[in-house]
């Protein structure tokens, strides 16, 4: 009953975290239109709707670079896996036992030759 709750729990809070990677993209929306007086001194546009077709395109290619950025040259992936490893009881648990099935083949081994 308990880790039915605990996995349902699980579930939602994944779903909740990609949906909320959405609303960042809504939240700089909202920000570029709240922005966009102070923004139409800088950038030559007159409506507000092509100051927002131009900023989410360039904040969406951005968001694109920064994630190619971590990924292929700072490794950030590989990073967090190993962080989340770590700190994970049941892959530590699993390594642990690896390591003992792997010394009782090499003991077998050692007994056949």
């Amino acid at each position: 009953m308990l880790r039915k709750a605990r996995d349902f729990a699980a579930e939602q809070w994944w779903r909740f975290l990609i949906g909320i990677q959405v609303l960042t993209l809504v939240n700089f929306v909202l920000l570029v239109i709240a922005s966009s007086d102070k923004l139409k001194s800088v950038i030559p546009v007159t409506y507000t709707s092509e100051l927002v077709v131009m900023l989410v395109p360039l904040a969406l290619i951005g968001a694109w670079g920064m994630g190619l950025v971590l990924e292929k040259y700072i490794k950030f992936p590989q990073a967090q896996e190993k962080a989340a490893k770590e700190r994970s009881p049941t892959w530590n648990e699993n390594f642990r036992r690896l390591d003992e099935i792997g010394r009782r083949l090499e003991r077998i081994e050692k007994k056949v030759e």
